[in-house]
């Protein structure tokens, strides 16, 4: 209240009537008011600073020193009198220019947190920090409006001098004007970072998941300032879509679907999650209008992408998608969520069966396999497994089998069993692998499985046939040392990727050290690949509940990751590597 109050009562007219700039009597009165309020706060400060009992550990995740204290004191001194400046300015000048103080303020603050809402929801499938639009929004709008409450301030007492009315629209003017053109500039870089597309990935994150018929989803840190996003992309047509990264396509590859968050800043209920459906055909995405709740969920979808079924913490409903605008409720059913893996048979069967990481506190009613009948509304136990043998499961792409994923010792990183069971009634049909670390499958055609991991030193892949009863296996391959393996796709009819790393941990500096072999099925023969490339759609393996199918040569099995950390197309016959995503910052 200094400079409005001497403004108020005409007694700053005493400085101006002296050879002293506007600027000085700005500053010197600013200076004041900020010296005055920390030399407040000192005083109230230094009984309990000088007795001990009371120092800060930590400010704000910084150390508390005494230099951390005295900048966070000044930054806070500077922001409390320049905001009650602005308070004390818009309440006791009392000029017309109040009604446009009233107005634009809400305004510009509503627009600020509409737009800073905008840049969090695309933000949240990745982590906060510096470079994320969100944060670098709200940083920018801060010291945007710091340095325009200095400005405003300024113009108050150099054009306003001793008319008060004149005064509060000097400063009205220059504070709204500069904040709006703040605003409005991260509206334009909400809008920026909205439109981009997956074309403007600078790199790709882990690896890809993949469509049966082309589209793939991936995601990564985007060019220029853009922050991150995940995305849908059609590398045929150059089409993609806005999306999180756990996507679930039908088995036609026509549609996908997929949940995202939906919040507000006056919303007094917890964030709901959205259900959107995506037409992969004209690559167009809409949102259906289903919720999964407050908690998490899963999506799934029918082979023909018709119908579409939710599993969360209220149990499983299943719904008609054929219009997606106008989803239609089929059937509802109580199960446990968490304990439970799910997915279609065939557009009117739902099978469900055990994905349990841990069995502490799980009753045995959670560990059938069962199929729920949507026309009929029946749920049928089909088979149970016992809880002292229990494997972590996957379902096949044709639903017949469930591979199994347990391990053997105490040790996190030690060997665990690979075992094949019935689909439909969890019967054990093969032991795949005994003493195998970190052991991934995949189904190939022809009926074959491919099975790869660490035995001791050495990595391993070893093949099972189907027409053989899967056991014993019919070709075992050493591929020589590495401390970890990553199989990958069917690049050819019996001809498998699998990429070796020296070491266990797989950090950015290794992916170097990755190599890349093909293994012949048929004869067990290795041939190198490219160094430097990982298959791009290998991960998804304890997530996903359902398995790839098994497609010779599909557009996936050619997809890897290179060194600098981009998606491309192999061509196994020349070995020539075509960039996809990811082509730089």
């Amino acid at each position: 209240a200094v400079i409005v109050g001497e403004t108020k009562e005409k007694r700053i007219s005493f400085y101006f009537s002296r050879p002293i700039p506007s600027g000085a009597i700005w500053a010197g009165k600013l200076l004041a008011a900020i010296f005055i309020t920390l030399a407040a706060a000192l005083v109230a400060l230094t009984p309990g600073w000088l007795s001990g009992n009371a120092h800060a550990r930590s400010l704000w995740g910084f150390d508390a020193t005494p230099g951390n204290t005295a900048l966070a004191a000044l930054v806070m001194a500077v922001v409390a009198v320049l905001a009650s400046h602005a308070a004390v300015t818009v309440a006791r000048l009392r000029s017309p220019w109040v009604v446009l103080d009233l107005i634009l303020g809400p305004a510009l603050v509503l627009l600020a947190g509409l737009f800073l809402r905008f840049l969090i929801r695309f933000s949240r499938s990745q982590d906060f920090d510096v470079t994320s639009p969100a944060i670098v929004a709200a940083g920018f709008l801060a010291a945007t409006s710091l340095l325009s409450l200095f400005a405003a301030s300024l113009a108050q007492v150099a054009e306003g001098r001793t008319d008060a009315r004149r005064a509060h629209g000097a400063f009205s003017v220059v504070l709204f004007g500069l904040v709006g053109a703040a605003v409005a500039l991260v509206g334009c870089y909400a809008g920026w970072c909205a439109s981009a597309k997956a074309t403007d990935l600078a790199e790709v994150w882990g690896g890809v998941q993949t469509a049966p018929h082309g589209w793939l989803v991936a995601g990564g840190p985007l060019r220029a300032w853009r922050g991150g996003g995940t995305f849908l992309f059609d590398p045929a047509s150059g089409r993609s879509l806005r999306t999180r990264s756990r996507v679930t396509f039908s088995q036609d590859g026509t549609r996908a679907a997929w949940e995202e968050l939906r919040f507000g800043f006056f919303e007094r209920k917890e964030s709901r999650s959205a259900v959107l459906v995506a037409d992969l055909v004209s690559g167009r995405s809409v949102e259906t209008g289903l919720e999964c709740g407050t908690g998490w969920c899963r999506v799934l979808l029918s082979p023909s992408g018709s119908r579409l079924a939710i599993v969360g913490e209220r149990g499983l409903t299943a719904y008609d998608v054929s219009t997606p605008e106008n989803p239609k409720e089929l059937a509802a059913f109580r199960v446990d969520g968490d304990v439970t893996g799910a997915a279609f048979v065939g557009e009117d069967t739902i099978r469900l069966f055990p994905r349990i990481s841990h069995l502490r506190n799980v009753a045995q009613t959670d560990l059938g396999v069962a199929e729920l009948a949507l026309p009929s509304k029946k749920f049928l136990l089909t088979g149970r497994f016992d809880r002292e043998s229990l494997p972590f499961l996957r379902l096949s792409a044709d639903a017949r089998y469930l591979v199994g994923t347990r391990r053997t010792t105490d040790d996190p990183r030690g060997t665990q069993a690979l075992t094949l069971h019935d689909g439909r009634t969890g019967a054990l049909v093969a032991t795949l692998a005994e003493e195998l670390q970190r052991p991934q499958a995949r189904f190939l055609t022809g009926g074959r499985i491919a099975v790869a991991g660490i035995a001791g030193t050495q990595a391993r892949v070893i093949f099972f046939e189907g027409e053989k009863g899967w056991a014993p296996p019919s070709r075992s391959v050493d591929l020589g040392p590495a401390g970890r393996v990553a199989l990958g796709g069917e690049i050819a009819p019996g001809r498998v990727a699998v990429a070796l790393l020296p070491f266990e941990e797989n950090r950015p500096p290794s992916r170097r050290a990755w190599t890349l072999a093909f293994v012949d099925a048929a004869t067990g023969a290795v041939s190198p690949g490219p160094e430097g490339l990982v298959p791009a759609d290998r991960f998804g393996w304890w997530s996903d509940p359902t398995l790839p199918p098994a497609e010779a040569g599909s557009p996936a099995s050619l997809l890897f990751l290179d060194t600098e950390s981009r998606l491309v197309r192999l061509d196994p016959a020349t070995g020539a590597q075509t960039v996809v995503l990811g082509k730089g910052k």
